[in-house]
């Protein structure tokens, strides 16, 4: 991939706005609040991978751009539980019980 001092220097500098730039834009309004919030956990995962890299004698040399671009976004979400996704609840996928008398 050619360089590209937008990419790899200014969106490398700046986190949050390469991750802005990289999530999800469309979808359903509790996945896109999802992701909105999930900053921390998957700036986390990154710092993760550059440890593991450098605990095995690695040069940490994954850049935090290529990282976003190869997230799985959807995948993560799907594996999620309905309460870890926010904004659903079981109630959403039934209705509820009602007695007559």
């Amino acid at each position: 991939m050619p360089y590209n001092i937008w990419r790899d220097e200014f969106l490398n500098d700046q986190p949050e706005i390469a991750y802005a730039a990289y999530r999800p834009q469309s979808g359903s309004n509790s996945f896109l609040d999802y992701w909105r919030k999930a900053y921390g956990d998957v700036r986390n995962q990154y710092e993760q991978q550059l440890g593991g890299m450098a605990l095995a004698g690695q040069p940490p040399a994954l850049n935090w751009t290529d990282m976003l671009a190869g997230y799985p976004f959807m995948q993560r979400y799907a594996g999620l539980s309905p309460q870890e996704r926010g904004g659903q609840r079981e109630s959403d996928f039934a209705p509820g019980l009602r007695w007559r008398l």
